[in-house]
């Protein structure tokens, strides 16, 4: 039998030598030097029975731990096998293509193992594959294995399971949060522990299972240990797995998501709808198993200025409210009789549903009063309350035109945000800069109150915060 390293370390050199300039019947003694390894290692059957994948990129400095814990260098062409875990240095990109036809991208900084690979051409629907990343970012698209047989898929993480009805989709896992975003087709995530254990097979459908299917447009579903359950998020700049750690230009392109947001011009509003419309079916399932016990009292009125009317829209969070808030509601006393409009990962902004929404354009520039602000300085996961120092928003309704400021501050950051772009004719807007400055909301269509959330990276980490305007 000949050891791995020993077979690696000759591919590697015949590669060397095949393009070194050698004469014809040099290089063909190469190619025949290569053939006749790649043989003798078949034969050898090292690890753990035949070969499941091979590699098919290989950039940067990766390793391949076989199941002795012996590692060697990855190259293009080396053969993988059940037990073997592939890890990746920063700037490391491992390519993996499955004997189905399935492919899984290993980024920069992650280990992968290959737990079981079982697939007869013969009988797919047999098959039976189960990853888990350790650590890090992966993408994988399911082969003729996982297409025949859903139920035998499965890619653990530290804290959750994923199982797949065919699909492409990216995996960002760590020992205390999951993010998994979708290119096509549907996956499941479950908490591990009781219900769901890691040695299984296929999705699990214990409490806490949500499902992120490629219909609901560009939301990223988020699993944090210490929230308990999955969330549904829109896709906001770090969040989703592809800005945490792009691919290479060499990785498959993603297939559209979808016909019905292909030709979409404002896909972060229909991300928030999107999430918005799961929350509420998930909140009527619960309705439904669950007999209601206290019906949670009504929002407080809202302090505003003497010359303003009350407000109508309304603040709701996704989740628990970040330290100090007292500006946002529950999801289910923000949605009652309000639709969505825009919204991040932690807020999304109500507004009572008009009969015809369309903006008014009869008002001309507009100067609105700001109600009420909140900002926190987000920095290593923890949010810290900030101060709105002086904030004011302008707008055009004729030329259905916005323009905005606000003045930010901490005890330790300091920041000012002035954007402007336009307003969709249902006077939603939404305006994203290349360095992270973000300035999203909507005005009520009779154009007498408006809203919007904002963002301003500043060294560390960024400032978010959520407004509400009227006149």
């Amino acid at each position: 039998m000949i050891p791995r390293k020993v077979t690696a370390n000759l591919f590697a050199l015949a590669r060397a030598w095949a393009g070194k300039g050698l004469p014809t019947y040099g290089r063909r003694a190469v190619r025949l030097m290569t053939v006749l390894l790649a043989l003798t290692v078949t034969g050898a059957a090292w690890a753990a029975g035949e070969p499941v994948a091979e590699v098919s990129l290989a950039i940067g400095v990766s390793r391949l731990i076989g199941a002795d814990g012996h590692a060697i260098a990855i190259v293009r062409g080396m053969s993988v096998h059940v037990g073997e875990r592939v890890e990746t240095e920063q700037g490391g990109h491992v390519h993996l293509r499955f004997v189905d036809g399935a492919f899984v991208s290993v980024r920069p900084g992650s280990r992968l193992a290959i737990e079981t690979y079982r697939y007869d051409a013969a009988r797919p629907q047999d098959s039976a594959i189960r990853f888990t990343l350790e650590q890090g970012v992966a993408r994988a698209i399911s082969g003729k294995g996982a297409e025949a047989a859903r139920d035998q898929f499965r890619l653990n993480t530290p804290i959750a399971a994923i199982g797949v009805r065919g699909t492409d989709f990216v995996v960002a896992a760590g020992p205390e949060r999951v993010l998994v975003a979708i290119n096509s087709g549907t996956i499941v995530l479950t908490p591990l522990g009781e219900g769901c254990l890691a040695v299984t097979l296929g999705p699990c459908t214990s409490a806490g299972t949500s499902t992120l299917s490629a219909d609901m447009g560009k939301v990223v579903l988020d699993f944090q240990r210490q929230l308990g359950a999955p969330r549904l998020v829109p896709i906001n700049g770090t969040l989703a797995p592809d800005r945490l750690n792009p691919p290479v230009p060499e990785e498959p392109r993603s297939a559209v998501r979808s016909n019905k947001f292909a030709n979409e011009t404002n896909i972060d509003v229909l991300a928030v709808q999107a999430v918005a419309a799961a929350q509420g079916q998930a909140l009527a399932q619960q309705a439904a198993d669950v007999p209601p016990a206290v019906v949670p009292p009504s929002l407080p009125p809202a302090v505003v200025p003497p010359s303003l009317p009350p407000a109508t829209m309304v603040w709701g969070r996704w989740t628990a409210p970040l330290p100090a808030d007292s500006l946002s509601a529950s999801y289910t006393d923000a949605s009652a009789g309000r639709k969505v409009t825009a919204g991040n990962e932690y807020f999304a902004l109500f507004r009572p549903e008009p009969p015809l929404p369309v903006l008014v354009s009869n008002l001309g520039r507009v100067d609105f009063t700001l109600r009420d602000a909140q900002v926190w300085l987000l920095r290593g996961g923890l949010a810290d309350l900030g101060r709105v120092d002086n904030a004011w928003l302008a707008v055009d309704f004729r030329a259905r035109q916005f323009s905005t400021r606000v003045d930010m501050s901490h005890p330790v950051a300091a920041a000012s945000l002035q954007l402007g772009g336009a307003i969709r004719d249902d006077g939603v807007f939404a305006v994203r800069t290349a360095d992270g400055r973000v300035v999203a909301g909507a005005l009520t269509v009779e154009g007498k109150e408006a809203g919007y959330f904002f963002e301003q990276p500043v060294t560390g980490g960024k400032f978010m915060g959520i407004t509400l305007w009227g006149r």
